[in-house]
């Protein structure tokens, strides 16, 4: 049967396969692959309808090890499926599809080629293998059931030695995992940033100090910060302790993944109150990075004096901050959609610097699987610090309690049930009791999410939202109704004294391929009524491109606003950014920013550029211009690297007025150095995150152990820092800067590696840093042999003969057996060896078959200073079967 379905193949053009799917980049969807329990894939590229996706055959064949060739620059796929080992035959060109001899409807829209591999939709590709594929768009899993047993499933054992499902196994690893457990007490790490100006435009001359601090304690990270004002008085001070763990098993059977106490936030109901900080403690049982497509997220961080940070949610910029809120940035109520969303934070620092942290949350339609159980608790005393510098009160709510937790449970595939209950005070001073609950379900590959809460005041509030993939598109719409004054907090446009009838907003997120080019597009809009009938309408919409070297980013804002007798006023206002390196040499940032209603014109504009000179000197300039008041600001710097920490001179000199500035800058990091045992100053930023000391050496007796007279290992490359460190004669290297987040990874460059027999570990190195901590990492390089191994047997005249097609095991030291199987002239190479005494057999089960056996034992030792190893032989014997 032809794949054109209704068509003979005769009756096709050859070469054409009619009104045949679509490969668009924009529909790319990446699911993990599921047989029978066991994860087989992390990712596969699949595109199209997310219910029933474009899957990549011959990738899917492999993963299956299933015995099939598929050739997309031939349009072909053959190969033999099933226990029967029946014929399979897909041939694009003449629209023929068979399996075992019989021909298969495929529909056109069913196959796709490309010029790396031939997609089938998922639900054809049953009358193809003895498999069925089920898609769960909610959870990003292709489920996989075996209708056959397949060749994988006789091999689990294997299969997940490769997966790193067996911890026991080494040297399969694709990634080296590195403890970090938390400890009792560690050394603490400091950023210590000290600043002075002088301005003709102020009255007094500003100082201001940062300290922050990070370290294990109690076996917790612990986090300081002090900070002052600009008279160098002593204003704020912060104090955490937290726990992480990817894997929960935090708080004993609540089975937590993050515990918090100090200086933290409360978490954030479906619809109620929001996050807010304050002494208390807060926890969570759910995953660390994993959220609902109908959940706003808060980011934080450390911000130092005279940096600023860009947020870019999957490539797109949608927010900025460039003075710090108690020393930190605060991008609060960030929306996400539907799938993997990559999250960027990427900070500028005045000496030119550019350090980015990227995080990734899988967003779903925040259902859980049948009997999984979350919890999210917190209480803190509202906006007071766990130590309070200043003795005045910041809001009229500063000091009350606030107590908020949510339970989520998941009872169906289908159904998902929540309950919150929460007390707090409003930004009134009013103290209100909260009630909510809600459900989460899928209509049809759309995510579907309703709550309901009524607090103590008598106010009640009603939420909906539906989210899912409508072509290229993926659409997130929520709607709100409130009564009786009701304080959705956890609304963005919630306005102080004017309570609100209903909430609406839509989210759209695509990306489109003008020429080629690939430009992510994202689009909000919102729309309020209020009690007293008066609306108001926001709309945005971002975009962000690449264009040879330069990241361009652009955005437009629309506000319109009624009042209760219908008049309107209508706002739009635009930005317009990029950033680039250019010749390599200057990194150049410039924004645009102008209004085109009511009126078109400019507003502003600035442009910095930034050069090092050296390693250890960098120069800045800047000009600024606003078109408002015709003012233009000229900025110049100068940045030294020294021995001790970073050293800057910046000033700005404004022309209309004649003021100016000056001011300097010094800022450093001391962080303990364990290899050293001693504290080395750094650059600024081992406080605030994680650090890495890296110890490279050359494993003689292969214990994975650093120990004495065994040779160090220099001119390795280790990435992952700020940036590049090479380990030096002592095979140590330090980084810092690596952030903070459950996992993390580095990757070290081997090419500095002269030896060709030595083995190295993974080249990336997993771990989970923290702020302040130090993780230690002994990279052990394994001295390795090669082995020619020769399988013979002895014919009637003496004569021996290579054996081919011999499955043998190589056993060192009673550890897992490597398998191999001779060549046609009965020859195998075992390479990369690690010292060690060794073990030739054959395979049990093709030895009993063929009944045969080794006519004396193959052994051999490897020494750590071996390298080539003569050949070893082994003689095979064949015995007379037992007839009985």
């Amino acid at each position: 049967m032809a794949i054109a379905s209704g068509q003979t193949a005769a009756a096709a053009e050859p070469g054409l396969a009619p009104e045949a799917a679509q490969i668009r980049e924009d529909e790319l969807l990446l699911f993990a692959v599921d047989l029978g329990g066991l994860t087989i894939a992390d990712t596969i590229a699949a595109y199209g309808d997310p219910d029933d996706p474009l899957v990549p055959f011959g990738e899917l064949s492999r993963l299956l090890d299933l015995d099939i060739d598929v050739s997309p620059g031939d349009r072909r796929i053959t190969g033999h499926v099933g226990e029967a080992q029946r014929a399979l035959t897909v041939d694009l060109d003449t629209h023929l599809a068979r399996v075992g001899g019989k021909a298969v409807d495929l529909a056109p829209g069913d196959v796709a080629a490309t010029a790396t591999d031939i997609f089938i939709r998922a639900s054809a590709i049953s009358k193809l293998l003895p498999i069925t594929i089920k898609s769960d768009p909610e959870a990003l899993l292709l489920r996989v059931t075996a209708t056959e047993t397949l060749p994988i499933q006789a091999r689990l054992e294997r299969i997940a030695r490769l997966r790193d499902l067996r911890p026991d196994v080494g040297g399969t690893d694709k990634v080296m995992v590195v403890e970090t457990p938390y400890r009792l007490w560690s050394m603490p790490a400091f950023d210590i940033a000290l600043s002075s100006e002088h301005d003709t435009r102020a009255e007094s001359e500003p100082r201001r100090y940062d300290v922050r601090i990070g370290a294990d304690l109690l076996h917790m990270g612990f986090q300081g910060y002090f900070g002052s004002d600009d008279t160098g008085q002593p204003s704020v001070a912060r104090f955490l302790f937290e726990r992480h763990d990817v894997k929960g098993g935090l708080l004993g059977p609540l089975d937590a993944t993050s515990v918090q106490v100090g200086d933290t936030f409360t978490p954030t109901l479906p619809i109620g109150p929001r996050s807010v900080g304050g002494r208390g403690f807060n926890f969570t049982t759910a995953p660390l990075e994993q959220a609902s497509v109908f959940s706003r997220v808060d980011l934080r961080g450390e911000l130092p004096i005279g940096y600023d940070v860009e947020l870019y949610v999957n490539d797109v910029l949608r927010s900025g901050q460039r003075t710090p809120v108690e020393g930190r940035y605060e991008f609060l109520q960030v929306p996400l959609s539907r799938g993997l969303n990559v999250i960027r934070i990427v900070m500028y620092g005045p000496r030119g610097e550019r350090s980015e942290q990227t995080r990734v949350v899988n967003v779903g339609g925040g259902q859980l699987e049948p009997g999984q159980t979350t919890f999210d608790f917190g209480v803190v005393q509202q906006d007071e610090p766990l130590l309070d510098l200043t003795g005045q009160a910041s809001t009229a709510s500063q000091g009350r309690w606030r107590v908020s937790g949510n339970v989520t449970r998941g009872f169906t595939e289908k159904l998902t049930v929540t309950a919150g209950a929460a007390y707090y005070p409003d930004d009134q001073g009013t103290d209100r009791g909260l009630l909510a609950v809600g459900a989460r379900t899928s209509v049809k590959g759309f995510a579907v999410q309703a709550d309901v809460a009524s607090d103590s005041t008598g106010a009640s509030g009603l939420g909906v939202g539906i989210a899912g993939q409508i072509g290229p598109l993926s659409i997130i719409g929520r709607h709100a109704e409130y009564r009786g004054g009701f304080v959705d907090e956890a609304n963005p446009a919630i306005q102080l004294g004017r309570p609100m009838q209903r909430h609406s907003e839509i989210s759209v997120d695509a990306s489109v391929s003008p020429g080629g080019r690939s430009i992510p597009l994202a689009f909000r809009a919102q729309r309020e009524v209020y009690d007293d009938t008066s609306t108001s309408l926001l709309a945005a919409a971002r975009a962000s491109s690449s264009f040879g070297t330069m990241l361009v980013s652009g955005g437009l804002d629309f506000r319109r606003d009624t009042d209760a007798n219908g008049t309107s006023s209508d706002r739009l206002t635009g930005v317009l950014s990029g950033s680039t390196f250019a010749a390599y040499r200057w990194q150049l940032r410039a924004a645009l920013d102008y209004t085109v209603v009511p009126d078109a014109k400019l507003t502003a504009l600035s442009i910095t550029a930034d050069r090092a000179l050296s390693e250890r000197m960098a120069l800045r300039f800047g000009v600024g211009h606003s078109f408002a008041d015709s003012r233009t600001t000229l900025q110049a710097g100068a940045n030294w690297r020294l021995r001790q920490g970073d050293l800057a001179l910046s000033g700005d000199y404004a022309t209309d007025s004649g003021d100016w500035r000056l001011g300097v800058q010094y800022a450093m990091g001391l962080v303990f150095d364990p290899f050293a045992r001693r504290y080395v100053a750094t650059r600024p930023g081992p406080a605030a995150g994680g650090n890495l000391a890296f110890q490279s050496f050359v494993d003689a007796n292969g214990n994975g152990r650093f120990d004495p007279g065994e040779e160090p290992v220099a001119g390795l490359v280790v990435n992952g820092g700020e940036r590049p460190a090479t380990t030096t004669a002592n095979g140590r290297a330090f980084l810092t800067g690596l952030g903070s987040q459950p996992t993390s990874q580095v990757q070290v460059g081997l090419d500095g590696v002269d030896d060709i027999f030595l083995k190295a570990p993974p080249q990336s190195v997993q771990f989970a840093p923290r702020a302040g901590g130090v993780t230690r990492v002994y990279y052990p390089l394994t001295p390795t042999a090669e082995v020619l191994a020769r399988i013979v047997m002895r014919q009637e005249d003496g004569k021996e003969v290579g054996l081919s097609a011999v499955h043998l095991l190589l056993t060192r030291n009673g550890g897992e057996p490597i398998e191999a199987t001779t060549e046609f002239d009965g020859s195998v190479a075992f390479e990369g060896l690690p010292a060690g005494d060794y073990t030739l057999t054959l395979d049990p089960d093709q030895a009993a078959r063929l009944h045969m056996r080794l006519a004396a034992p193959v052994t051999f030792t490897v020494r750590a200073d071996t390298g080539y190893m003569p050949d070893v032989r082994g003689e095979v014997v064949f015995e007379k079967a037992d007839r009985g």
